[in-house]
């Protein structure tokens, strides 16, 4: 998956959560600074964690945040569909370029299997 990619699923990802909070909160009519402090965190945090754009919060305090909104928060992982697979199966298949092959090998794997965890 490209860097390109992965940073539209983020925000994607983000995007959905800012919305079911911003939702929540108006439901419950709880301001910014009260669930901040129902959180135990600044206002500041919160607006980044509202902010659809801002994917720089850590996955501890939208789970904290869901969690204190009775809200659900899940990540998922999982292979890439076929539809996504396949092209570069082809593209595999088709190359005589070793260097090429070796890299479309490693993006079909990593698409199937997930990128390895390395812990340095």
């Amino acid at each position: 998956m490209s860097a390109d990619m992965s940073q539209v699923m983020a925000f994607r990802a983000k995007k959905t959560l800012a919305t079911a909070i911003k939702r929540k909160l108006s439901a419950e009519q709880m301001s910014i600074s009260a669930f901040a402090k129902k959180i135990k965190t600044g206002r500041q945090s919160i607006r980044r964690l509202l902010d659809g754009k801002n994917t720089a919060i850590t996955l501890n305090t939208m789970a904290k945040a869901a969690d204190a909104l009775n809200l659900e928060f899940e990540i998922s992982v999982k292979p890439l569909p076929l539809s996504r697979l396949e092209p570069i199966a082809k593209k595999y298949a088709e190359t005589s370029d070793e260097k090429e092959a070796a890299r479309l090998e490693k993006e079909f794997l990593e698409g199937y299997y997930g990128k390895p965890f390395r812990h340095a």
